[in-house]
């Protein structure tokens, strides 16, 4: 029987699953749909998400950028093609009115998302089309700037998106600049907008989330973890994610970057073995995916995730199954593809 996912997802703990992730992980296990593509017949993962990849500008520079790394970790520079703005809409809501009998859940994200054009028309083709679950990561920055006569978040809410999530490596808002390196003529989202953002988020149906990188030179331990989440629960907080940063190949060329992450990753496991120790962590959930493994506890009443996640070992997966689709994600030159590399296992080709 095929393992469930989702809402259909069994909520439990098992002990084993971090000692033995990967080893045994086969995505064929798993529930999957076939549908068939302009590239050829599938099996899509029963639970995947559609990641809308609205522009790869960014009003920050993020020493761990992930975006950037996603192309590094293939050996391309990152620099996509782009459609103009009329054109990709109207590509955009072809795709979505081809994938919507698989229903899966939706990501938008960048770049920087909110800086978009693009944006509240791609909100409100979603919620026309009534998709299950809608997820945008953002800075932060601009979701109280107006479009008409509506702050961005409102339009949000307004356009029933789920689940709001905002980067933040530090509680201190001048490291946090200087690790996110942004451009101040852009803004910057500060403690105090945060606050706003829980206040607003905390009175809606959509839900936020406080993304957290791990990083040896901000959170980097346990006790850490706890300045940062009672830092943010005093502030409305109640929903938190730490991220380890990912593993790359030896085929990464961001050398910057790639150093970065180098000098300054935190080992999750490192993180977990030390979290035993605290009872006021109470184990709730975990999950293994494919090339990603969480662990989700309760903390003072909020909900707090960790994750690891390695692109090699998707790498490995991907090229293990090459009839399955994990994911999808449109791209700012027109291409559907189930890969961030706008023109890798490309799905639906965009002609113009």
């Amino acid at each position: 029987m095929a393992i469930k996912v989702g809402a259909d997802r069994e909520i439990g703990w098992n002990p084993q699953l971090r000692l033995d992730r990967q080893k045994n992980y086969d995505i064929g296990n798993y529930e999957s749909t076939p549908f068939t593509f302009e590239a050829g017949n599938y099996n899509v993962y029963k639970n995947f998400n559609f990641s809308i990849f609205m522009t790869d500008y960014c009003n920050a520079d993020c020493k761990f950028c992930v975006a950037q790394l996603r192309y590094a970790n293939k050996g391309l520079m990152y620099k996509k093609d782009k459609l103009d703005d009329k054109e990709w809409l109207k590509r955009c809501r072809e795709v979505l009115e081809f994938i919507r009998p698989l229903n899966p859940s939706i990501s938008i994200t960048g770049g920087e998302p909110t800086l978009s054009k693009n944006l509240i028309p791609v909100l409100e083709m979603v919620n026309e089309l009534d998709f299950r679950k809608r997820t945008i990561t953002t800075n932060g920055s601009q979701l109280f700037n107006k479009v008409g006569n509506k702050m961005i978040i409102d339009h949000l809410i307004d356009n029933g998106w789920n689940h709001l999530n905002v980067s933040r490596p530090a509680i201190n808002n001048e490291q946090s600049k200087r690790i996110m390196r942004f451009n101040n003529e852009e803004g910057f989202c500060s403690n105090e907008m945060m606050k706003e953002i829980f206040r607003i988020t905390n009175e809606s149906p959509m839900k936020h989330r406080l993304s957290c990188l791990l990083l040896k030179e901000c959170v980097n331990s346990v006790p850490k973890m706890k300045e940062y989440l009672d830092t943010y629960l005093d502030l409305g907080c109640n929903n938190f994610i730490f991220r380890e940063l990912m593993d790359y190949d030896k085929d990464a060329i961001n050398f910057e970057k790639t150093q970065y992450c180098v000098e300054n990753k935190v080992r999750l496991n490192d993180i977990w073995a030390e979290i035993d120790k605290y009872p006021e962590f109470e184990k709730y959930l975990n999950i293994l995916g494919y090339y990603y493994y969480v662990e989700i506890y309760k903390y003072k009443g909020a909900t707090v995730a960790s994750e690891s996640a390695n692109m090699v070992q998707q790498g490995i997966e991907v090229g293990k199954h090459q009839d399955q689709v994990y994911e999808m994600v449109y791209h700012p030159n027109g291409n559907l593809c189930a890969s961030w590399v706008d023109s890798e296992r490309i799905l639906d080709r965009y002609v113009k």
